[in-house]
């Protein structure tokens, strides 16, 4: 897929000090990203943070699973997104040899929905 260029437009600083940043992407991917923000109920800034962030803070885990994983990702020199692309290969290898949701909540262990 062509992501086409990224362009940095001059960043802007607010009273919250957050920047303003601008960056082309193509149609296709700004469709599928507020697809997946409403779908979660956020607007699209939000959504994009919220995934930025979780790259950058190994989406909330705990430190000590960080600094196993960071320990890991150093140790095969892959970069982050590099590192997250292995982790969820390694998971479908898992998935095939142990079948789809086989680590799923049994329904008795699930949270009730309210």
């Amino acid at each position: 897929m062509n992501t086409g260029e990224a362009i940095t437009v001059a960043s802007v600083v607010t009273r919250s000090s957050k920047l303003m940043q601008t960056f082309r992407m193509p149609r296709e991917l700004v469709v599928f990203l507020k697809s997946e923000a409403a779908h979660g109920g956020q607007d699209l800034t939000r959504h994009v943070i919220r995934w930025l962030d979780g790259v950058k803070t190994h989406f909330g885990l705990p430190e000590a699973a960080t600094a196993l994983l960071e320990a890991d990702r150093r140790s095969l020199g892959m970069d982050r997104y590099e590192y997250i692309l292995h982790a969820l290969h390694q998971r479908g290898l898992e998935l095939r040899a142990k079948g789809i949701g086989f680590d799923a909540p049994t329904e008795e262990a699930r949270p009730q929905r309210s």
